[in-house]
């Protein structure tokens, strides 16, 4: 059965400055693909790709009308944006997201010149944007990916920090239980629960977590947020080994804590106004 969402697919992090962003994360033990360009977009990338998904260093390269809300939202600085979801089909979401009222703009496709085994090839997707009008906090839009073969690489996947794939996300959000029926149009009548003054919503696969700023600073001690207000904060990423990964940070020179014995925290200053949680599951 062909579903309109079907998890998480990737990230989008919005950097100002995306020479200094690329060398952040290569610093952070990522293999960085190559940087990208979307034409179409006015828009210039560079990936960190695992097993079954990734996330993506975003920049602006030219002003264009597809990227507006983007300039924008990178006034107040950059950080984690926007969450892609899989899905089956860029249509049959939009007219999912159609039906339950998220009024969402039309597929639009466009591409990206990638280099496989030294042939330049042409990733392509298809994409459905939900207008902010319906943003849950966090910016939610569609990918459809109509060669995933130029994306998902094994050979992309191995990363020196032994980085495996992405947990999950939290957002900030003081009042999370307001955004309880927003969210179940995009992820189904059941899939947010409470969790304390909390939420978790079940995406399908990676949890998304909404935590307010106390509860954030609890389960994060000493970690300043890069805005004021209600934001997409912290990505989660799954990797192999915890201590392999702290030697390799330590060894790089990366301010890290440690909160408990189960997880690596870097802070915004060190990973482009992100912070990265490190965990073994």
């Amino acid at each position: 059965m062909k579903r309109a969402v079907k998890g998480l697919d990737h990230v989008v992090v919005m950097v100002d400055g995306i020479d200094a962003a690329e060398a952040a994360y290569r610093k952070l033990g990522f293999q960085v693909q190559p940087r990208g360009f979307h034409r179409k977009l006015g828009t210039a990338n560079h990936l960190m790709i695992f097993d079954k998904d990734y996330f993506e260093i975003l920049g602006i390269v030219e002003d264009s009308p597809f990227n507006a809300e983007r300039r924008e939202w990178l006034q107040d600085g950059g950080g984690l944006a926007n969450v892609a979801l899989a899905t089956d089909s860029a249509d049959l979401a939009f007219d999912a997201f159609k039906a339950v009222g998220l009024q969402p703009d039309a597929p639009l496709s466009f591409d990206r010149a990638v280099e496989v085994a030294g042939r330049m090839e042409h990733a392509r997707f298809r994409t459905v944007r939900i207008p902010k009008t319906h943003m849950p906090v966090v910016g939610f839009f569609v990918c459809e990916h109509l060669t995933p073969e130029f994306v998902y690489r094994s050979e992309w996947a191995r990363h020196p920090n032994g980085a495996r794939g992405i947990l999950g996300v939290t957002v900030i959000a003081e009042q999370p239980a307001k955004w309880i029926v927003e969210l179940e149009k995009y992820f189904g009548a059941g899939s947010v629960t409470r969790d304390g003054e909390g939420l978790v919503v079940d995406t399908g696969t990676q949890p998304i977590r909404y935590l307010t700023r106390q509860g954030y600073a609890q389960r994060y001690p000493g970690v300043t947020p890069v805005r004021p207000g209600d934001h997409p904060a912290l990505l989660s990423v799954r990797v192999d080994s915890l201590a392999a990964c702290e030697a390799l940070l330590t060894t790089n020179g990366v301010k890290v804590s440690k909160p408990d014995a189960g997880r690596l925290i870097v802070p915004p200053s060190e990973a482009a106004h992100l912070t990265v949680e490190f965990r073994e599951r």
